[in-house]
């Protein structure tokens, strides 16, 4: 059995949850998604994680989700009581007949703190082309939720793709940089005016550098990714 304790205030948060996610909004109230029974579960603490709420159900995947390996939910907060959370989900019973089913990538949204949440509507726009499942979310400061993950849809190599859900509504999907490492999830923020930065793990490379990508207009266009690191990461291919 797994416990999930939130460790900056040592409460027990869930029994046999698995790959946690945690997120705070402006009014200090806590969220964390996570992984049970199958499902993509939500609570919440308004009270800094003293008590929590009961599990709410953000993605009813029919008890068949599943995570490891950073392959789980994320989550994000807004303004007051808006919470978003991105899942790694198979909906397509076809699949279920294969050994490693593939996920699509979902996203869905609660205006009351995670009670009740809006249909799931898919980020990837080309099926069947996020298998690793490894992405990231991050939340403005408006809602707008930016999302980026592995996708396959050029070829046999994994690149880092983005879009930025806008009122619910997934925008066009683009590409940022490519080949990346097939193993490392993607690591994103925002800064307070919605402008999104997103790292990854070069692939394909002798020395696998960590790339970095900025947008300077709320994710309508991004930089060239460049490597973070002056120095070789020791990290090869």
């Amino acid at each position: 059995m797994i416990t999930l304790l939130l460790l900056l205030a040592q409460s027990t948060v869930a029994d046999g949850a698995i790959q946690p996610q945690v997120a705070a909004d402006e009014q200090g109230q806590i969220y964390v998604t996570y992984v049970k029974g199958g499902n993509v579960i939500v609570k919440f603490s308004t009270d800094d994680a003293k008590t929590w709420s009961r599990e709410w159900t953000a993605i009813d995947a029919k008890g068949k989700a599943k995570g490891g390996a950073q392959r789980g939910p994320r989550i994000g907060a807004h303004g007051k009581n808006g919470v978003v959370v991105t899942a790694p989900v198979c909906f397509d019973e076809k699949e279920f007949e294969k050994q490693y089913p593939t996920n699509e990538l979902w996203i869905v949204r609660s205006t009351d703190m995670g009670q009740t949440w809006s249909k799931p509507a898919q980020v990837n726009e080309a099926a069947r082309k996020a298998p690793e499942s490894l992405h990231w979310l991050a939340v403005a400061p408006n809602g707008d939720a930016h999302v980026a993950w592995l996708d396959i849809r050029d070829g046999k190599d994994n690149c880092l793709w983005y879009a930025r859900v806008e009122a619910g509504k997934v925008g066009r999907n683009v590409k940022l940089t490519g080949p990346v490492c097939e193993c490392c999830a993607p690591g994103m923020a925002v800064d307070d005016r919605g402008n999104p930065v997103v790292a990854v793990r070069e692939g394909k490379k002798a020395d696998r550098s960590i790339l970095l990508s900025v947008s300077r207009d709320g994710g309508k266009s991004f930089a060239a990714a460049g490597a973070v690191n002056a120095g070789k990461t020791g990290l090869g291919s």
